[in-house]
């Protein structure tokens, strides 16, 4: 790529990455996987949630990690190797470190006012109040929340400048000649670091560097990265982009009927351990590669022809989506907990607590970031226009 103009379609899709994981957690209350163990889980759940959110599961995460790959080979290209670490050190990994004490707080306070506030209070937040009052009660793990994705780029950044540095190997070129035989052999990069996992995929949350995440996430980067490479790429599978939608969707049937439908805490703590190795094990595995890769390829593909354009509503959203994203959750949990206690129907809870959360993070990026130095450090210094 000869030009260095902003990729609409890559800011689009990072932005549509973001913010679908706003109405996945959002959806996570009201499902029965997670009714036992998620803070806000709802009186009301129904099946239809955890098939809409496990499927935004599958790709929401691999694809945000495909843009930052193109993104990193961009600034490699538009400013060297060194330029590119500082550039990602400073907003990726800056934000991390000042952001992940400022959310925990925030979940300390969140919680405790669901403790002290809420009547009909989840099974888990029970449990989180007997253990409040009792001293003696072991302290939750510290982790990276879902800030986690930042601590893993940060990791993948410092491989990235290792990798350009000693190996010279273009690994996508042979695409370009045999895009079927990319379609069809490349998930199988993903099974075996997946085998070692629970469906659906937890987030690799833990301080210690989680290999298995490196080789699934990293997989995706590393695409972005050919993707950048060769802008041909895209081009190349166009021709499978229905096929591949089609087989993703189907296969997620499959997938959604191999999983967990509802799990108790003792069974959620139980996916601590690795799974056992087994044909299932495999299936589950190889389906959750192919949807992964599969819908990331073709919301690439759509993107790229349908959203390569910008306009003054649609840059502010991607450009709030990583002010929204990091500070949704705890707001999110806040609004939930209050709806706890009342008798608002399943629909009306999900987009009172949706909305409300895209809403304040949208004001909130507005009145005190976009301007300031938070939005400086998350986005860049951006140029006031005149109306």
């Amino acid at each position: 790529m000869s030009s260095h103009n902003r990729v609409h379609y890559m800011d689009n899709l990072r932005a549509f990455a973001m913010l679908l994981g706003v109405v996945f957690h959002a959806a996570l209350a009201y499902g029965p996987a997670l009714n036992q163990v998620w803070p806000t889980a709802s009186s009301q759940y129904t099946a239809g949630m955890d098939m809409f959110a496990f499927f935004t599961h599958t790709f929401r995460m691999p694809l945000f990690f495909v843009i930052a790959g193109f993104f990193a080979a961009m600034l490699v290209e538009k400013k060297g190797l060194v330029g590119m670490i500082k550039n990602r050190l400073r907003r990726v990994t800056l934000p991390f470190v000042i952001f992940l004490p400022l959310v925990i707080f925030a979940f300390i306070v969140v919680i405790g006012w669901g403790i002290e506030n809420v009547e009909n209070k989840s099974s888990i937040l029970t449990i989180i109040s007997y253990a409040a009052q009792n001293p003696d009660a072991p302290q939750p793990p510290l982790t990276t929340s879902h800030l986690w994705f930042l601590y893993n780029l940060t990791f993948f950044y410092l491989l990235t400048m290792i990798a350009v540095k000693w190996i010279k190997v273009d690994s996508f070129k042979w695409v370009l000649k045999s895009p079927l035989v990319f379609v069809l052999v490349f998930p199988l990069l993903l099974v075996p670091a997946l085998l070692t996992q629970h469906a659906p995929i937890p987030a690799p949350e833990k301080f210690t560097p989680q290999l298995w995440s490196f080789g699934f996430y990293g997989v995706f980067y590393w695409l972005g990265w050919g993707v950048f490479k060769h802008q041909a790429l895209l081009d190349s599978l166009k021709s499978y982009q229905w096929p591949m939608l089609l087989i993703s969707v189907v296969a997620y049937v499959g997938f959604y009927s191999l999983i967990p439908h509802s799990m108790s805490l003792e069974e959620s703590m139980a996916l601590a351990a690795p799974p056992e190795l087994s044909l299932k094990q495999f299936g589950v595995a190889s389906l959750e590669a192919y949807i992964g890769l599969y819908m990331s390829l073709c919301l690439l593909i759509f993107g790229r022809h349908y959203f390569n354009q910008s306009s003054v509503v649609v840059k502010f959203i991607a450009d709030s989506s990583y002010w929204v994203y990091i500070i949704h959750l705890p707001v999110l949990w806040l609004i939930q907990f209050r709806l706890l206690d009342t008798q608002y129907s399943l629909m009306s809870q999900l987009l009172i607590s949706t909305l409300g959360t895209l809403v304040i993070g949208f004001i909130t990026y507005l009145v005190f970031v976009r301007w300031t130095p938070i939005g400086w450090l998350l986005n860049g210094r951006k140029k006031r226009q005149k109306s």
